[in-house]
C-alpha cells in the first residue's frame, strides 16, 4: 500500500541511527528506535481489527511513546484522534461518539471510566501509559525508547 504522509514524514528515517528526540533525562531516541517502536504498535493496532481510514481516539499523556502512536496511526492509515486528557467522562462520550472512532486509546487510569462508553459503542480499547506501559505494548517492556 502507497503510504505519502508516512514516506513524507518517517520513511526516509528508516533505520538511521541518528537521533530523534532528546529527553528531559539527558536520554536519546534514535529514528531506528522510534520507529521501530511505532510498527510494533501499528502491528497491534492492526491485529485489533483497524482498518484504514478508521478513526482511532487517543486520550494519553504525552510522551514519546505517545509521538509514536501517532506514527503508528499513519503507517496503519488510521485516522488519529487525540483528546485533551482534561476531558470528563461526559466529553468523551461526546467526542467519542461524534468522531465514529472505532478504537480507543487511554492511560490506564481512566480504563474503568471509558470502558462504559466502549462496550455501549462496541469499540476497541487498549491502553498506553505515561511510562510507555499498557495493553497497547501487547505484552512488551514499558518504555523501549528512553
Amino acid at each position: 500500500m502507497i503510504n505519502p504522509l508516512y514516506d513524507q514524514l518517517f520513511g526516509s528515517h528508516f533505520g538511521k541511527s541518528s537521533p530523534f528526540l532528546r529527553l528531559a533525562d539527558g536520554s536519546v531516541v534514535t529514528y531506528a528506535a522510534f520507529l521501530g517502536l511505532a510498527a510494533q504498535m501499528a502491528h497491534v493496532l492492526k491485529q485489533s481489527g483497524l482498518q484504514p481510514g478508521d478513526r482511532l481516539a487517543a486520550q494519553v499523556q504525552k510522551s514519546p511513546e505517545a509521538l509514536a502512536l501517532y506514527a503508528a496511526c499513519v503507517q496503519a492509515g488510521a485516522v488519529f484522534l487525540p483528546l485533551n486528557t482534561a476531558y470528563t467522562t461526559e466529553e468523551l462520550s461526546y467526542f467519542i461518539e461524534d468522531s465514529g472512532a472505532r478504537m480507543i486509546i487511554c492511560d490506564a487510569k481512566v480504563e474503568q471510566a471509558l470502558s462504559s462508553i466502549t462496550a455501549r459503542l462496541e469499540l476497541s480499547l487498549k491502553t498506553l501509559n505515561a511510562d510507555g506501559s499498557g495493553t497497547l505494548r501487547d505484552g512488551g517492556p514499558p518504555s523501549v525508547i528512553s
